[in-house]
């Protein structure tokens, strides 16, 4: 027997029935079409329907595809599947501690418009995932530049040492994306909302010069939980440091203390860190890359970054100066 053209079959309500669609609807919607066609076709019997022309099936299947894809992206757009698509997309490291806003989280100055898709913060390390993009058609973002971005919590700056890391450049949309970290100081009490404050956008130039092609405002509010508490300590000796006071997140360890290293040109006048985790039934002493802070005659602040995120239920202990520090 002859295979009917199911979408033929159908009458001009039932189409319309069919291409009624609902932001709601993914792309499972093709296969949706066939399998409600069919059972469209064998229900009990209508009335005698008559034959809608090829033209008018092929127009309106096209225009649900178009509706589909529209639905899809406004979906996507408004239910926090934006944060989902990012981090399906290019994998970041500590994606998986980001929350997507409440609500769409950008804004926009002088056809660039800038978005905050994800954000965190646990103990005083912030992490927000920023997307830039050349809106007016011109194409004037390049794959070198870099928001200069201020985060302000209760209504404070937070100033300390940041990563920055640009995860992809698009050209085709001129769009940069970034994932960027900064600590706070130490018992930064934690905040519902962030407020990210872009003043210009720099652009390192081959020859090593800094220039900032776009200055003026841009100001984005986001949300974060609670959701992971950091492993703390205080009052800690560790050789010739005395730690006030350590705190260890998925994000790397912030240390603050006072230091009894010496001004005479034999001694150190700064305090060496050589900080490293210890975990169970993995490999032991995980070292910590690198980080910032400042030091000054007999202290020291410091945020020791994580290349990936750290496992702390997995942590047994923290080496500094190979002095091992238990879990409290």
């Amino acid at each position: 027997m002859q295979d009917k053209n199911l979408v033929s079959e159908l009458s001009e309500q039932q189409l319309n029935e069919l291409l009624t669609y609902t932001p709601g609807f993914s792309q499972e919607n093709i296969e949706n079409i066939k399998r409600l066609s069919l059972e469209k076709i064998t229900t009990k019997e209508s009335p005698p329907r008559r034959r809608i022309p090829m033209k008018k099936i092929i127009s309106l299947v096209a225009a649900a595809i178009l509706l589909l894809a529209t639905s899809t992206i406004i979906f996507a757009a408004t239910t926090g599947g934006g944060l989902d698509q990012f981090l399906s997309r290019f994998n970041p490291s500590f994606g998986e501690f980001a929350i997507a806003p409440l609500y769409p989280a950008y804004t926009e100055n002088q056809g660039i418009r800038i978005e905050a898709v994800g954000a965190q913060q646990i103990g005083a390390v912030v992490l927000v995932y920023v997307t830039l993009q050349d809106i007016s058609g011109e194409n004037r973002l390049t794959r070198h530049m870099i928001p200069d971005l201020e985060i302000y919590a209760n209504g404070q700056i937070i100033n300390g040492p940041r990563s920055s890391k640009r995860l992809n450049f698009d050209e085709s949309t001129n769009t940069v994306y970034y994932e960027m970290r900064i600590a706070g100081e130490a018992r930064m009490p934690r905040t519902d909302t962030l407020e990210l404050i872009v003043r210009g956008i720099d652009c390192l130039e081959h020859d090593g010069q800094i220039r900032t092609p776009f200055r003026g405002e841009w100001l984005i509010t986001v949300n974060t939980s609670y959701s992971i508490q950091p492993i703390t300590w205080t009052d800690i000796p560790a050789g010739r440091l005395h730690i006030e006071y350590m705190s260890l997140t998925p994000f790397g360890a912030q240390i603050v203390g006072t230091h009894s290293y010496g001004d005479n040109p034999g001694e150190r006048s700064f305090p060496f860190l050589d900080v490293r985790i210890e975990l169970e039934n993995r490999w032991r002493n995980v070292r910590l890359p690198g980080g910032g802070g400042g030091v000054w005659h007999d202290g020291f602040s410091f945020f020791i970054s994580s290349n990936s995120p750290i496992d702390l239920d997995a942590v047994t202990a923290v080496i500094v100066n190979g002095e091992r520090i238990q879990i409290p």
